[in-house]
């Protein structure tokens, strides 16, 4: 950044807005706002879109859209109210927190090996290494998550707290302050029964912005020292968390101490222990399997839970049944499993190999009839996904020293076998 470039001259630059658009999650191009404009849409115009960014933020016309109101199912059956944005303030959004990330590292360097949500270079995959590689047998695990923790956050505290006073001038102040307080729409679209889970929605920070995830980190890093600070492990994604303690004596008193220090640091809540809902629990990993981000883990394997084989074999049926009995037919089957096997490759999913082989020949036997079908099974299918990503990045997780005696074992391709592990 120059001597004289303010925060804004550097945001509203089209270079900046280019990586912006860049790093956005663009994988569903019908993605779209309250307006209908999709990803799809907003790509075939994009220099003149991004031009039009520019000039409105560097002449401070830029004002954001209403948000369109959207639910999603979560793990446990229930609904999660999210704010979709417009793609165009999708892309400022996203500019704003890569230029809070830069402007910000105090924060975020206080959470380092202890927040993996939303940053580049962790996510799930490194947490629950993270988990399975500090873990030690006869450990006990504390999982809890806050409770509302979006709509629970202290807006103006964020603002005015953490984030203005460290920032090198006021220029995106006002900009940061609109970018977290859209107005809803859609809301008539929503079925009745879910509105309710909308009420709180001019509350806190909104789900569903691209600017929110930075935030909530942000928010949370006095408490991720804290525990440091407590000589405990915490590992933290968004507003789920784990501690992992010696024994569960300690666990309970750890316990109280969290709560009590969320309550009066942020007055924010963590379910009781005695709690109907499971939310949080201690738990023995070899005695009963605890589930985090997940993620199953056993005091000795991570896997997947098998909610995601089920997923997996939905898929391969649907194609099967939709499908003619040719090469085709099994390029989209191999695809769909490669694709499941690539999101899960670093966990013990050699488990369930067995139960895929099966049920492909068992769907193909149900539609097109009883025959002797030559498939691929999934154990050379992995080995292929793993060596693939071994051989894409001398930065692959794959390469790293630290995980080689957590990562599942694989037979790498000959010309690997001398490659230097990092």
């Amino acid at each position: 950044m120059k001597t004289n470039e303010t925060l804004l001259d550097l945001l509203s630059s089209n270079n900046f807005l280019y990586d912006a658009w860049n790093q956005l999650k663009k994988e569903d191009e019908t993605s779209h706002g309250l307006s209908g404009i999709t990803i799809e849409q907003f790509k075939k115009d994009l220099n003149n879109n991004i031009d039009n960014i520019s000039k409105s933020l560097k002449n401070k016309t830029y004002r954001f859209s209403p948000t369109r109101a959207a639910i999603i199912k979560k793990d446990n059956g229930k609904y999660r109210p999210l704010q979709i944005p417009e793609i165009a303030d999708r892309v400022v959004l996203k500019a704003i927190s890569c230029l809070l990330s830069n402007e910000l590292q105090i924060f975020l360097q206080k959470s380092e090996d202890i927040s993996f949500a939303y940053q580049k270079g962790k996510g799930v995959r490194e947490a629950v290494l993270k988990m399975k590689s500090t873990y030690k047998k006869g450990d006990v695990i504390l999982k809890a998550d806050i409770i509302n923790f979006f709509e629970e956050v202290k807006k103006d505290d964020l603002l005015n707290k953490q984030i203005f006073p460290n920032l090198k001038d006021d220029s995106i102040n006002k900009l940061i302050k609109n970018s977290i307080s859209q107005k809803l729409g859609g809301l008539r679209r929503i079925k009745r029964e879910y509105r309710v889970l909308f009420k709180n929605a001019k509350s806190g920070i909104p789900q569903g912005n691209p600017l929110s995830p930075l935030l909530s980190n942000i928010y949370l890093s006095d408490f991720d020292l804290y525990i440091k600070n407590q000589g405990y492990t915490i590992i933290r994604y968004a507003d789920d968390f784990i501690v992992i303690f010696n024994s569960e004596k300690e666990a309970k008193e750890g316990y109280k101490k969290i709560r009590i220090y969320l309550n009066e640091k942020f007055s924010l809540n963590i379910h009781p222990l005695d709690s109907k809902n499971d939310k949080t629990k201690i738990i023995n990993p070899e005695k009963s399997e605890i589930s985090f981000l997940s993620i199953k883990f056993d005091g000795i394997n991570i896997y997947p839970s098998k909610d995601t084989i089920g997923i997996l074999k939905n898929r391969i049926r649907k194609i099967i049944k939709t499908g003619e009995l040719n090469s085709q037919l099994f390029t989209d089957i191999y695809k769909e499993i490669k694709k499941w096997i690539a999101i899960y490759s670093y966990l013990d999913i050699d488990r369930y190999f067995s139960d895929i082989d099966n049920y492909l020949i068992s769907q193909l036997n149900k539609t097109f009839g009883q025959k002797k079908y030559k498939t691929t099974k999934c154990n050379k299918l992995a080995h292929n996904v793993r060596n693939k990503q071994f051989e894409k990045s001398s930065k692959s997780f794959w390469r790293n020293q630290e995980l080689k005696n957590i990562l599942p074992n694989f037979i790498r391709r000959k010309k690997l076998q001398q490659t230097q592990l990092v």
